[in-house]
Order: C-alpha cells, then sequence, then structure tokens
C-alpha cells in the first residue's frame, strides 16, 4: 500500500526556510564565478557602449548644449550591465539536469528555490554595475551627487535588474528550455531603444515620444540622471521606483506563478 506524502508548502516562513534560501543563493554565486561566460560578456559590453558613445558623440552633444554628456549616457551603459540575457539559465540547467527535481523532494521551501536564484542575481548585477560606475568614475565622469549617487545609482539600477531578471527566471521555470529563456534578450531591445537613450525627452518626436512616455525605463533613467547631472531630487528618484516596482509587481508575480506551476 502506498502512502501519499504531502509535499512542502511553497513557503513556510522560519530559520529551515531561511537557511534553505542561504545555501541556495551561496550555490547560485558559486555556479556564476565557475562560469564566466555568465558575467564577463554583461561586463564588457556596457563597458564598450559607454566608451564608444562618449568618444563618437561627446563634441556633438557639447554643441548641442549637454555639459556632461557622460553624466547623461553611463545610467543606459549600467542598465546594460543590469539587463543581462543570462537570468534564469542556470535553473534552465538545474531542470534539464534533475537537479531541480532532486530539490522539490527534499523538506526545503519551494520558494526558497527561486529566492535563493534571485538574491544571488541581484548580488551579480549589483556587482557588475558598480564596476561599470567606479571604472567611469575613475575616466572622468562626474556625479553631482559624489559618491553616494554613484552608490544610490547602483542600487536603483540593480532593483530595475532584479525586476527585469524575474522574466527570464518565468520563462525558465515554464518552459524548462534554455532557448526559450535567452529568448528574452528580445524584450531588451523595446526596453532600451524605444526611451531617452540617445536624447532628452523633449528631443523626441512622433510615436518615438509615445513608446518613451509608456516605457518605465524613461523614468528610471530620468531618476538616475538626476543624480550625474543635477543634484538630489526626491521628487524625480520616488517616480523612478514607482517605475522599478510597477515592472516588478508583473514580472515577480509571473516568476512566483510559473514556480506553483513547476512544482504541481
Amino acid at each position: 500500500m502506498s502512502v501519499a506524502v504531502e509535499a512542502p508548502p511553497l513557503w513556510s516562513p522560519g530559520r529551515e526556510a531561511l537557511r534553505a534560501t542561504f545555501w541556495l543563493g551561496v550555490r547560485e554565486v558559486r555556479t556564476v564565478i565557475r562560469t564566466p561566460a555568465f558575467f564577463i560578456p554583461n561586463l564588457l559590453m556596457p563597458i564598450f557602449f559607454f566608451y564608444i558613445m562618449v568618444g563618437s558623440l561627446e563634441e556633438f552633444a557639447g554643441r548641442s548644449g549637454f555639459t556632461n554628456w557622460k553624466g547623461f549616457q553611463l545610467p543606459v551603459s549600467i542598465m546594460f550591465a543590469v539587463m543581462s540575457g543570462s537570468a534564469g539559465l542556470n535553473m534552465v540547467e538545474d531542470i534539464e539536469s534533475g537537479y531541480f527535481d532532486k530539490l522539490l523532494v527534499t523538506p526545503a521551501s519551494r520558494l526558497s528555490i527561486l529566492v535563493g536564484a534571485m538574491a544571488a542575481d541581484f548580488l551579480r548585477i549589483m556587482a557588475q554595475a558598480f564596476l561599470v560606475a567606479v571604472l567611469a568614475m575613475l575616466t572622468g565622469t562626474q556625479f553631482a551627487t559624489g559618491v553616494g549617487g554613484m552608490l544610490a545609482m547602483v542600487l536603483i539600477a540593480s532593483v530595475w535588474g532584479l525586476a527585469y531578471s524575474a522574466i527570464g527566471f518565468a520563462i525558465a521555470l515554464k518552459t524548462g528550455n534554455a532557448q526559450a529563456t535567452q529568448s528574452m534578450w528580445a524584450l531588451f531591445i523595446p526596453f532600451v531603444f524605444l526611451t531617452t537613450t540617445f536624447a532628452p525627452m523633449e528631443a523626441l518626436s512622433g510615436w518615438l515620444a509615445t513608446a518613451a512616455r509608456f516605457n518605465p525605463m524613461t523614468y528610471v533613467l530620468r531618476g538616475m540622471r538626476e543624480l550625474t547631472m543635477t543634484g538630489w531630487d526626491a521628487g524625480e528618484l520616488g517616480v523612478a521606483l514607482v517605475a522599478v516596482l510597477a515592472l516588478g509587481s508583473v514580472t515577480i508575480t509571473a516568476a512566483l506563478l510559473a514556480l506553483r506551476g513547476r512544482v504541481r
């Protein structure tokens, strides 16, 4: 006679759940460190973009009235660093190898699997954003708000990156397929280029201006640029955080629903 064993709930608050989350996150960090291909391209691309944009357009931007073109472009480069296409790929590998199923037969909280992975991804993207920002400061980029503003920019961008990475985790959990998870890169294009990447909002026109108004990244960039070009503006920073929360409320909910479907 078989005996049905009740699976652990999606989330069991307590010390064991936190412990499982911590160690699963540590495992993810170790995996990233051992696999440089997960983070080196995501670090090189924003640095390359920043210096290409500065080297090719800084003089033109100066004639157009920009006094801090580096400060205008740095937030975009940091967004490149935090919106990498590798989110969820480790989880797909675990699903394909059967390791994910092994986790499901342990008493660990199911939510710990997702939270641990996302926490590790947050640390990765924050480290990438910090390195890009520090390199930019060392090569002459000026922050109107100083080092404190640089740290605030890295934090805002990293939280945005976490909300964006939840899309990758949702696809990974829903499909269990690496190719499908990598397809989230296609979402990067409209997020980054249908916004104020190359010019301020007042310089855009037509359909591009309309798209930028509806793109939440526009408001995150605006808040970050206040830190480099103007100063501390609680209103703009508040709007940026609201945009982050709006994206995160959708993407993290999708990831949680995908997790629930995967563990049933």
